[in-house]
């Protein structure tokens, strides 16, 4: 009896280091997210609460300076640069980003975010429509990727 007692807490115990082991908590591998648009748009930069404004279309649904539709560009999959993105600078969890694009799409009609597998996917998408915004890992843009697409705000 008392070797039923000792197991089950070590068997519990276990269990638990088993299921957190299974949880991302790892920050992106640079520590740093950058948020990105397409070259030619005209903006130079943005704080973070007009980054929020503009990804989530809450002002405005055309970027002023271009009259082009705002196509903010996401993470299909849980990561590190999405979490990032999601709490730093919309204060938001996934279950409230999709919550919010639903309603806005059911209420407004309006197209929700794209989704992308990689960072190099939302690199390829923001540099080919004026409109885009997005989010990818400051380590992400070298080489080639960083002459394709513009930072606007770099998140620590």
């Amino acid at each position: 009896m008392n070797k039923m007692i000792l197991t089950r807490p070590t068997t519990w115990l276990i269990l638990v280091s088993i299921s957190l082991s299974s949880f991302s908590f790892a920050p992106p591998l640079d520590g740093r997210i950058a948020v990105i648009v397409n070259n030619d748009n005209p903006v130079e930069k943005l704080s973070a609460g007009e980054a929020k404004l503009y990804w989530l279309r809450k002002i405005k649904k055309r970027w002023p300076e271009t009259n082009k539709n705002i196509l903010p560009a996401d993470r299909k999959a849980k990561c590190a640069e999405r979490d990032a993105f999601y709490s730093k600078i919309l204060n938001m969890n996934a279950d409230d980003v999709e919550s919010y694009f639903s309603n806005r799409q059911y209420q407004n009609a309006e197209k929700p975010q794209d989704k992308f597998a990689s960072d190099s996917d939302i690199i390829e998408f923001v540099s080919k429509e004026i409109g885009a915004i997005g989010f990818v890992s400051q380590s992400s843009l070298s080489g080639d990727a960083k002459s394709k697409v513009k930072v606007v705000l770099t998140i620590e």
